[in-house]
């Protein structure tokens, strides 16, 4: 470009086109950002109050089965309400002794899987504060985006 052409277009505000300076030999370039897909099994506790079973798949690729626990804990004295072994016999699991245990059969990326425990409804809870701890992928059979993020609690108060 002429030095008269280059200084009118500065002056009315259009600069050049310049490129970018070439990259000095020897400099490392960066490598790209390399993002693995995988599920991540999340529990949604509060929902145990109401006697469902619930998990998120946050991760960005789908779940294949896993396994999913529940313990229950009298914060007070004595022990949670027992349903008789007829009702628990479904949600009974050898490897996970004193948990209800429920099975999901895989869970897309973003969904929810939803169990409402059949005997829920037909119990009769005393006064006092219950803690249920969920675990999301108890045997760890999935391979997850975050292990540390399977366990959740919440605490259910009957007045």
């Amino acid at each position: 470009m002429r030095a008269a052409t280059l200084a009118i277009l500065i002056a009315i505000g259009a600069a050049p086109a310049l490129a970018d300076p070439p990259a000095k030999p020897g400099t490392p370039s960066i490598p790209p950002i390399i993002t693995a897909k995988a599920p991540n099994l999340v529990p949604i506790p509060s929902r145990m109050t109401k006697g469902t079973v619930s998990v998120r798949n946050t991760g960005t690729a789908a779940s294949g089965p896993f396994k999913v626990t529940v313990e229950c804990k009298n914060l007070g004295r004595g022990s949670c309400v027992d349903p008789g072994d007829d009702a628990v016999a479904p949600y009974e699991d050898a490897a996970f002794p004193n948990k209800l245990t429920v099975t999901c059969p895989g869970l897309a990326s973003g969904h929810v899987f939803n169990h409402k425990i059949a005997f829920w409804d037909g119990l009769v809870w005393p006064p006092g504060n219950y803690e249920f701890t969920v675990v999301a992928d108890a045997a760890g059979a999935v391979a997850e985006t975050n292990e540390g993020d399977n366990t959740g609690g919440t605490v259910m108060g009957v007045p």
